[in-house]
């Protein structure tokens, strides 16, 4: 180092000659392509709403000492400064940038503070007439705020330019670093290192990542630094102060690694085991990406796949991306109080109540409490019963129908909106995991006086007694005396609305064939033709297509299909209900049907005559959602089937008192013997012998 001379000396201590530890340093704009990672100089050149910043007369960005509003922790002034705030730091990584202030803290393209490095931006050379001048940030830009003495970024225009001038801060001061390494996240755990020596030319607060810039030749020790952390529960640190390398390491580790690795892995195991109505969806991303971390934490169970696993396993949690009900599937609905009873809700004739069960997944739910699912929009549904009731908002006043938690008919209005409820606000008092698979549902309620709003069902609890309540916002307390909880669990469940068919080969025109009913009205399915018997003997029964969209309810019919797929009857809404008139069909809609003396019923099977009606036995049970003839008087054994007014030329069932006559071929000899899988004519109807 170059001696400083007797004469200096003495200038210095007049104060007439200042040492060389000012950062005020002339500025020399560089002018490459790319910035090299490493510490600079900054100043703004060209302003956007500020009119007063020009090549002339710029302002230089410093790293300041506190963040504006908590977010930016770069300001910028007309004055150069002369300490170690005038530095910023570069951080070039494959051609894409951060700056850093002197504390530790990046800047993303509005400056916003961060524990780690956020995603990168660029910083570019916009003129090569100017090529000192470069533009910082992506889609939104570093650039001044009116009046703002600081910098911040959301805006659109790119205008601003900066210049940036190189330089080497250890020339100057003896930097030191503050590194915390170990095993903690850094996402969530914040390190703050306090230094208040007068020799300390930076800012008194550093975070990880930042440096503490003392007058060269200050002696420091560990005792001048005053450490504290946020986050970091369960951890255990070490303190190592090098004065050599000019470092204070903090060194962390995980309390109980062992038991918190397993319980982790336990917990994501369990729960991406989850399925259904409020959990994510098998296809999400969270899920995806959580089966792929416990795989590398199973295979290698190292702190950053632990790090890793825990960071995929919280998002699996917070996941919006969330399974919805699906068209014409059945659901029941279980409420989970404040206390954490659980009641599921079903249909009475004074409306939904709750009915008193602790056994959130009874598989036992009365048929009343099992909804199919219509969506009718964005997380939009209808909801309806075995009594063909829609499910509708309830409170404790205010719903529609007289508040009594369902309509008969749909209406658009009514429709129930489902949405994951997530921590904040009221919902407090639960952890993330508790929220899993729950759900929150929102309905039509007109406050009296007031405009109609969509609010959340809330169950109130109060000492045994189990309610409604309402509110436009989620609830879950479990402390203020706030007793409201609105966590509802949607489990898939059965019900009789999917139609199996029957292939037939003897039924002209007909390959495969079915009966339903339902006591609500269903949509036809496409590629499914469904048919009401308009008139019937004793011998014969008469189809009629349906013309419209729908089946209304309590309506049998025979449903055909040119493919054997088993198709799900989903409820109507707004389309358009077929007409059908004295329809011989009866039906089991809602409940299986026991056949009765006089109802003389004939139930669709492949008996001894092929595909036909067979009269239904006494005592016998047709189950529910099913259809079968009914006629004036009792007929045959077995009533055939004409589809469309045309008699099926194959399917002429040959009724119990014409066994006895003659069999023809189709040429007419009388025949004695008959082949199976011929055609013949007995009674002067065709049939298949078998």
């Amino acid at each position: 180092m170059k001696k400083i001379s007797t004469l200096a000396l003495a200038l210095i201590a007049m104060g007439s000659l200042s040492m060389p530890a000012s950062a005020q340093v002339t500025f020399e704009p560089v002018s490459t392509p790319t910035l090299e990672s490493g510490w600079y100089q900054m100043r703004q050149v060209v302003g956007v709403t500020r009119t007063d910043i020009s090549a002339t007369a710029p302002r230089y960005v410093y790293s300041a000492e506190t963040a504006k509003d908590g977010k930016y922790y770069f300001a910028s002034d007309a004055a150069q400064k002369s300490d170690a705030t005038a530095f910023v730091y570069v951080d070039n990584t494959d051609g894409k940038y951060a700056i850093k202030s002197i504390n530790g803290k990046w800047g993303d393209f509005v400056a916003i503070s961060s524990n780690t490095k956020p995603a990168t931006y660029d910083i570019t050379q916009m003129d090569t007439n100017n090529p000192t001048q470069y533009r910082v940030g992506t889609s939104s830009y570093w650039e001044d705020w009116s009046n703002w003495n600081y910098i911040a970024g959301s805006r659109n225009s790119g205008n601003a330019r900066f210049e940036f001038s190189k330089v080497n801060p250890e020339t100057i001061y003896d930097v030191y670093s503050v590194v915390a390494k170990g095993e903690f996240d850094p996402n969530t755990m914040q390190i703050t290192v306090v230094n208040t020596l007068d020799s300390n030319k930076g800012t008194n607060t550093v975070y990880n990542g930042g440096n503490f810039f003392f007058t060269k030749g200050t002696t420091v020790t560990q005792d001048n630094f005053t450490i504290t952390e946020k986050g970091t529960t369960g951890l255990s640190k070490t303190v190592k102060f090098d004065a050599t390398a000019k470092a204070l390491v903090v060194e962390y580790t995980l309390d109980d690694k062992e038991n918190k690795y397993a319980t982790l892995l336990a917990s994501s195991k369990a729960n991406i085991a989850k399925t259904g109505v409020g959990f994510p969806k098998a296809e999400s991303k969270v899920r995806t990406t959580l089966a792929a971390a416990i795989s590398a934490f199973e295979s290698e169970q190292t702190y950053a796949k632990y790090l890793t696993l825990s960071s995929a396993y919280t998002a699996y949690l917070a996941s919006s991306d969330i399974q919805m009900p699906e068209d014409g599937k059945a659901y029941t609905f279980t409420a989970v109080f404040y206390d954490g009873a659980k009641r599921y809700m079903n249909y009475a004739e004074s409306g939904y109540s709750l009915v008193p069960t602790s056994d959130e997944t009874n598989a036992n739910y009365p048929e009343t409490a099992k909804l199919i699912c219509r969506k009718v929009g964005e997380n939009k549904f209808t909801f309806v019963n075995n009594d063909g009731k829609h499910f509708v908002w309830k409170g404790g006043t205010d719903g529609a129908n007289s508040n009594k938690g369902y309509v008969d008919t749909y209406n658009a209005e009514y429709a129930v909106t489902v949405a994951k409820i997530v921590k904040g606000g009221y919902v407090v008092d639960i952890e993330n995991e508790g929220l899993l698979g729950y759900v929150g549902v929102m309905g039509y309620r007109k406050p009296s006086g007031k405009n109609p709003e969509q609010d959340y069902f809330i169950f109130t609890v109060n000492g045994s007694t189990y309610s409604y309540n309402q509110a436009n916002a989620p609830f879950y307390k479990t402390s203020g005396g706030d007793k409201h909880s609105s966590l509802i669990k949607i489990e898939e469940t059965t019900y009789p609305n999917t139609v199996t068919f029957n292939a037939v080969s003897d039924v002209e025109g007909v390959s495969n064939l079915a009966t339903f009913s339902a006591p609500f009205a269903t949509v036809i399915p496409e590629g499914v033709t469904a048919y009401y018997v308009s008139t019937a003997d004793n011998s014969k029964a008469t189809m009629k297509a349906i013309t419209g969209e729908a089946i209304p309810a309590n309506e049998g019919v025979l449903l055909t299909s040119e493919s054997a797929e088993a198709v799900t009857m989903v409820p109507a809404t707004d389309e358009t209900l077929a007409t059908i008139e004295n329809n011989k069909l009866g039906n089991s809609a809602g409940a299986a049907k026991t056949i009765a003396e006089g109802d003389n019923a004939y139930i669709l099977a492949n008996g001894a005559n092929g595909t036909a009606f067979y009269k239904g036995k006494i005592g016998s049970t047709l189950k529910a959602n099913k259809a079968y003839l009914t006629l004036d008087v009792v007929g045959g054994e077995a009533i055939s089937m004409n589809f469309g007014g045309n008699v099926t030329g194959i399917n002429q069932i040959v009724n119990a008192e014409q066994n006895n006559a003659p069999v023809y071929d189709l040429t007419g000899r009388r025949v004695v013997r008959t082949v199976k899988g011929g055609l013949y004519i007995k009674g002067g109807n065709k049939f298949i012998a078998r």
